[in-house]
């Protein structure tokens, strides 16, 4: 019988996939906007998001209120950063990436139905060994100590000040739509307490570990999560007006396979997505993930300029 935690994990599902949807998350259009030497609300937005998270998941672990809790960090390696990479383009070749898929999907784009079938084959193409072999070990804040409350602090006030931040910078939005800076907040409080309760919640953990480590056991807590965050996006973009479905193109289906492709490459080598990574291993304090999120955007960055000056005829701007 479903226990209370799985009807939670539904509950915080459902509204990270709303606030997904709320606040157009997506590091591609994170990275867009300094292509474009746009101020960065996005990326400061996605900064918010991960504080908010860390003390959320940091104190939930703290308490052990639920067997089994803890917090990891990677190490950096050449694998994590190719896998990096890897992510990066398939993010770009998508024009989003994780995140930003969910929240899309819920505004009616029919072509990322088919981004977990490029997902598993990514991932299929990767050595399942290769996840075994991730050095991991407990964080930093895995248990109480003063260096702890003394991140938590600093998230605390990391928080505060992009709050402000984007308040201030708040630009015009639909009545439906929440302000930015509210969005994030709810992205990181769902997020970081579902990477705590239950780190395999996501899509990319739900095919992982079908596919590479034959633990049905994750689907039976990760499909429903999956789905509940699915059902946030559709709600919040039918509460803006946005519903409408987009009949995909074939170019466009095998865009989103191959970008899903090259996602699920990076997702085995990392291992774990830009979600995982922003929600879940920055506030960790996890060296591996501080230099996947970097890697990733920096890798989608570059190939956002290097797109625009091709299509300005490859003129190079002195």
């Amino acid at each position: 019988m479903p226990s209370w935690l799985d009807f939670a994990l539904c509950v915080l599902s459902f509204g990270f996939g709303f606030a997904a949807n709320q606040g157009g998350t997506c590091l591609v259009a994170a990275a867009d906007e300094l292509a474009k030497r746009h101020p960065p609300r996005i990326l400061i937005g996605l900064v918010s998001a991960s504080a908010t998270a860390g003390l959320v998941a940091v104190p939930l672990v703290w308490a052990a209120a639920i067997d089994g809790l803890t917090i990891t960090a990677s190490s950096i390696d050449s694998s994590l950063l190719a896998g990096a990479v890897a992510f990066g383009i398939g993010a770009l070749v998508n024009d989003t990436c994780l995140l930003g898929s969910l929240a899309r999907l819920g505004n009616g784009e029919v072509r990322l139905v088919a981004l977990p079938f490029g997902l598993a084959a990514g991932m299929l193409l990767i050595d399942r060994a290769r996840h075994d072999r991730i050095a991991m070990w407990p964080s930093l804040l895995a248990e109480p100590s003063v260096q702890g409350m003394v991140c938590l602090l600093s998230f605390l006030i990391i928080l505060t000040l992009v709050s402000i931040i984007l308040a201030v910078s708040e630009v015009s939005r639909p009545r439906a739509r929440w302000p930015l800076a509210l969005s994030m907040l709810v992205l990181g409080v769902t997020g970081g307490a579902l990477f705590a309760l239950s780190p395999s919640w996501t899509l990319a953990q739900l095919l992982q570990h079908s596919l590479l480590l034959h633990d049905m056991r994750t689907g039976i807590v990760a499909l429903p999560a999956v789905a509940a965050s699915v059902m946030g996006a559709f709600a919040a973009s039918a509460g803006q007006g946005n519903m409408g479905l987009q009949e995909p193109s074939a170019r466009d289906l095998l865009r989103t396979l191959f970008g899903g492709f090259l996602m699920g490459v990076g997702i085995s080598l990392i291992p774990g997505g830009n979600d995982g990574l922003i929600l879940s291993a920055v506030p960790a304090l996890s060296p591996g993930g501080f230099a996947a999120v970097l890697t990733m955007t920096a890798t989608i960055l570059i190939g956002l300029v290097g797109r625009r000056r091709l299509a300005r005829g490859g003129r190079i701007d002195h």
